[in-house]
């Protein structure tokens, strides 16, 4: 049995959910959202977890924190719950050796932009020239920012790129604008997953202007991205890739939840099935 656990309105964790129900696989659903408050609790002392009042004794479970908010009268509050579902069942599977969970030796890792560039160096992946601040440095040729944390589209930088506000004085990644096709490889248990991605937009993400192609993952790439994982205690997650000038895959970032629906579509539920198959062991 698989439990499925996240947001209501998360169309990756619908499409998982009909993926498992499709391979005629017993599973159940903890899903919060505006009109779906589960009630499960768990006894610490026993270790019994109970769904509306029947015991779940999953093999596995697969969880993702819900960032898909709308319906809520309060974002806050939205934001609180979610948070606090995430970290309930997170600490539930993670801390049950008997539960099948990805990146169990990732837990309460902070999944640091900066910290896991290091490391994905270190790992022998090569990555961009990078300055991390509050200014653009001067620089020759096209060149992007991206925020250290996350949560904002990568924009480009240079001439004719609009001005802060002042208030807006945060720390940036700057680094020089990369060609593509994107290569975003998956990773899920042991097996690699890579899907090449096209479009005329700097983060493809602000207008979805994007083709997906299943695609090869070039043997030192998945070199480095094994040791990568295996560095940072990671058997889920997806890592991006972009080319230099010389056409070499450069590395730019790896997601610890990353959204993967439209690319297991690309890839005909390949995704899907490996994490499902991993879950069950």
């Amino acid at each position: 049995m698989l439990v499925v656990a996240g947001g209501q309105y998360d169309p990756n964790i619908g499409w998982l959910l009909r993926r498992v129900i499709a391979r005629g696989i017993p599973c159940a659903a903890i899903l919060n959202g505006p009109d779906l408050k589960p009630d499960a609790i768990y006894d610490v002392a026993s270790g019994v977890m109970r769904l509306n009042g029947a015991v779940l004794n999953p093999s596995g479970v697969f969880l993702r924190h819900n960032v898909f908010l709308d319906g809520y009268a309060d974002p806050r509050e939205a934001q609180a719950e979610a948070l606090n579902w995430y970290g309930f069942i997170r600490g539930w599977a993670a801390g049950d050796p008997a539960i099948r969970c990805f990146n169990r030796r990732a837990a309460g890792s902070e999944n640091n932009k900066l910290e896991n560039l290091l490391a994905a160096r270190a790992a022998g992946l090569r990555i961009p020239a990078t300055v991390v601040g509050c200014r653009a440095p001067l620089a020759r040729g096209g060149a992007i920012r991206k925020p250290v944390a996350g949560g904002e589209y990568t924009e480009a930088t240079g001439r004719g790129g609009a001005k802060d506000p002042p208030e807006r004085w945060r720390p940036y990644f700057h680094q020089p604008r990369l060609k593509r096709p994107e290569l975003r490889v998956f990773a899920v248990g042991g097996k690699l997953f890579g899907i090449a991605l096209s479009s005329p937009d700097v983060d493809y993400r602000e207008n979805n202007n994007v083709t997906l192609k299943p695609a090869p993952v070039p043997a030192g790439v998945a070199r480095g991205l094994r040791k990568l994982c295996s560095v940072l205690g990671l058997d889920f997650a997806a890592a991006d890739f972009m080319l230099d000038g010389a056409g070499r895959h450069t590395f730019l970032e790896i997601n610890t939840q990353p959204m993967f629906l439209a690319f297991d579509q690309a890839l005909g539920g390949k995704i899907s099935d490996a994490i499902i198959d991993h879950l069950l062991g």
